[in-house]
């Protein structure tokens, strides 16, 4: 296979054998139009980075990741615990009470921030635990 000639952003091949290149640079450098599918590496981010047709989106790597677990206790009246870690939305941590999966949105709600509120009290000495890390992409 022949070498392919590098334009800005464009691919760069100089062996069979070897790997692409993919265009990237900074956040600040992304393009001002881009089309649904394009593909990149954000050098601020130092991650690979793909345009849905509305907003720039990481894609996942692979690794390890880190688990964070909390533990509440269950009194019959309270509804709402601060949580270790901010949580955007329901669906970014995993949640069970008295060792019993809970439906995100429907048995609980999170606000954005580190407040889980579920709707109705865990029992009283009830064991709560909530996972997090399931949704990271690193």
């Amino acid at each position: 296979m022949g070498r392919l000639v590098k334009n800005p952003g464009a691919v760069k091949n100089t062996e069979s054998a070897s790997s692409v290149l993919l265009p990237g640079g900074s956040t600040a450098e992304r393009p001002d139009a881009p089309e649904p599918g394009q593909v990149r590496f954000n050098i601020t981010d130092s991650i690979t980075e793909f345009w849905d047709g509305t907003t720039w989106n990481q894609g996942a790597s692979t690794g390890l990741v880190s688990i964070t677990k909390d533990t509440f206790t269950g009194d019959g009246s309270t509804v709402s615990f601060a949580m270790s870690i901010s949580v955007s939305t329901a669906t970014d941590v995993i949640v069970f009470v008295g060792g019993v999966y809970q439906n995100p949105d429907v048995s609980y709600t999170v606000n954005g921030s580190t407040t889980i509120t579920f709707t109705s009290p865990a029992p009283n000495l009830e064991t709560v635990v909530v996972l997090h890390g399931y949704n990271s992409i690193t």
